[in-house]
């Protein structure tokens, strides 16, 4: 996703793009998508997990694709029912029809990693024993104001939090925890720049994240300092995900993920349906690996 207008924005999200003010949260809460799992019953089998939850923010809520900033669960890549997007709980009931139904998507758009634990507890009152559990996070917690470093440890115990609350709660749910989606892009933000020329008074700054300078010069070195910060997030939580069984980062797939215009909404923040199915796409073989399917 467009990586966080200058650190988790209020603007343009992208994997080129980035703004340093914290985003609000943009809560969807329409009554048929609002947790999505009005058909999931809070009882089940331990011993056999079945059906999908999905915790994070906007980038888990099909924010925006029907309507900006509005959230649209029914083209969450993750958990979504739109057959144009084909999500992974789709994919998944396709393969294990049983998971039909037993499906809990609490993801907030501008959530941070703090609100994991309570969209975890209320996923799973929903979907007690899910086979998978998706975590999306680390956007919203990027500051870009010289305090990230200090900052990493707190967000890796948020994130510790909820991998121990699922994995007691369902032992033997397994978890995917994805990174961020792409990483910053001169060319892509040049690219983005050229067409939509109004974007770059938003990336523009004096902020150690900021892509261009006052005088409109693309700043390398803030392309490289953003990276790292994301890097040393991505490394916390693949840390914490480590001591917790069943636990699994998608191994760099998201990070390999290179952005084209096309699979972005009008606010060059989100990504259209286009852009879900995309990244459903990209992530079931991980989802395949994870459940040996």
């Amino acid at each position: 996703m467009l990586l966080v207008l200058a650190a988790c924005g209020t603007g343009v999200q992208t994997s080129g793009v980035s703004s340093p003010t914290a985003a609000e949260p943009s809560e969807a809460t329409d009554s048929a998508e609002a947790t999505q799992s009005a058909e999931a019953t809070a009882s089940g089998d331990p011993s056999r997990p079945v059906g999908v939850i999905a915790i994070g923010h906007s980038g888990l809520t099909g924010e925006g694709t029907a309507g900006i900033p509005e959230s649209a669960k029914a083209n969450s890549w993750a958990t979504g029912t739109n057959p144009e997007v084909d999500s992974v709980y789709v994919r998944l009931k396709a393969v294990l029809p049983e998971t039909g139904g037993h499906v809990s998507n609490t993801a907030q758009g501008g959530a941070s990693a703090s609100m994991l634990p309570q969209q975890a507890e209320t996923s799973l009152h929903s979907v007690p024993f899910p086979a998978l559990a998706i975590i999306s996070t680390i956007d919203n917690d990027i500051r870009c104001d010289g305090t990230d470093a200090e900052h990493v440890a707190e967000f890796g115990a948020d994130v510790a939090e909820a991998l121990e609350l699922i994995s007691t709660a369902s032992p033997n749910t397994r978890i995917l925890v994805v990174g961020q989606f792409g990483r910053p892009s001169i060319s892509f933000v040049e690219e983005l720049v050229a067409h939509a020329p109004t974007v770059k008074a938003a990336l523009t700054g004096t902020g150690m994240c900021d892509f261009y300078d006052p005088d409109g010069n693309i700043v390398e070195a803030n392309f490289e300092t953003l990276t790292g910060i994301i890097e040393a997030y991505e490394a916390e939580q693949a840390r914490v995900c480590a001591e917790v069984p069943n636990c699994q980062t998608d191994g760099g797939v998201r990070a390999a993920y290179v952005d084209t215009l096309e699979n972005f909404l009008s606010d060059w923040a989100h990504l259209n349906v286009a852009g879900q199915a995309a990244q459903a796409e990209l992530m079931w073989p991980v989802v395949e690996e994870l459940l040996a399917l």
